[in-house]
């Protein structure tokens, strides 16, 4: 089952972006893996052709918690997981791991993609941390920014973050700068953005909530 954030009034999409030369703003799309977990992919939009990617940086969480869970059996620090997907995780197992990706090839998300040094797994595996960043380790292979996405244009896949499904819609901001060129050229151009994963109660929601919480208070 696959859901869109940005087609729901009720689910949380990119937010806000500062446009550069065709960068439109992150999408994420939101997915039910076959473990009845969810599954957040977080993609970045364009509106032409002829781009190459070369990396995410600068990650900040902004609001909430992202608690991501790791299906990927790299030990290290103490923990079990790690961001970079690859030959610790299987096949069968990809998609109810957490990674992220600078290659945008959905089916093997950690070819061509390598944590920068501000990427620290330490005591963090369930939340990126502040100023980390991945990149395409394969120059000499350009990523090409490909055609698809809801929102039409072209995009890339840049992260899947899995949540257990018991906290798996917590509402969750953060922000994330990128680059990019246009094919053919050694300049790289600049985007930043935010986005979100969660379920963003609807108002009807809210205004249930509030009405148990007064019934609540008049029990006691």
């Amino acid at each position: 089952m696959i859901k869109s954030l940005v087609a729901g009034s009720m689910l949380a999409a990119a937010v806000a972006s500062v446009a550069s030369a065709g960068f439109t703003g992150y999408s994420v799309q939101r997915n039910i893996t076959a473990g009845g977990n969810i599954q957040y992919q977080v993609f970045a939009n364009w509106d032409q052709s002829g781009l190459v990617f070369l990396n995410a940086f600068n990650f900040a969480t902004q609001s909430g918690t992202m608690n991501a869970r790791h299906q990927d059996f790299f030990v290290a620090d103490g923990e079990v997981g790690t961001w970079q997907a690859g030959s610790s995780v299987s096949a069968t197992d990809r998609a109810e791991d957490s990674w992220v990706t600078a290659s945008g090839l959905a089916t093997s998300s950690g070819w061509g993609s390598a944590l920068d040094p501000g990427f620290a797994n330490g005591g963090t595996v369930g939340d990126i941390n502040n100023g980390a960043g991945w990149y395409d380790a394969t120059p000499g292979t350009p990523n090409a920014i490909a055609v698809g996405g809801t929102q039409g244009g072209y995009r890339i896949l840049l992260a899947q973050i899995v949540r257990n499904s018991g906290d798996a819609d917590a509402l969750a901001t953060f922000y994330l700068k990128n680059s990019y060129k246009v094919a053919g050229t050694t300049t790289a151009l600049f985007s930043e953005g935010t986005f979100s994963i969660g379920v963003v109660p609807a108002p009807g929601a809210m205004a249930l909530l509030g009405v148990a919480g007064l019934a609540g208070r008049r029990r006691r």
